[in-house]
C-alpha cells in the first residue's frame, strides 16, 4: 500500500496478528496516521484506543 492512499479518518481492516484486547469478530480500525519514524507503522484508532500497527496488517476496507 502507498503512503499516499491514506487520508485521516479512512476506515480500515486490520489483517495482521492478535494483539492484546484484539476480537477477530471486529476488523475495523479508522486510521489516525503515520508514525514520525518512517513509513512502516501506522496509527490506528481500534475499538476506541490509539495502536501503533505495520502498514502492511492493514487493508482499506471497501465496504
Amino acid at each position: 500500500m502507498s503512503k499516499h492512499e491514506l487520508k485521516i479518518g479512512t476506515t480500515l481492516r486490520y489483517l495482521g496478528r492478535p494483539f492484546e484486547g484484539f476480537n477477530k469478530m471486529i476488523t475495523k480500525a479508522i486510521f489516525l496516521g503515520y508514525d514520525c519514524s518512517g513509513w512502516n507503522s501506522i496509527w490506528i484508532e481500534y475499538l476506541g484506543a490509539p495502536r501503533l500497527v505495520a502498514l502492511a496488517d492493514i487493508a482499506v476496507d471497501e465496504e
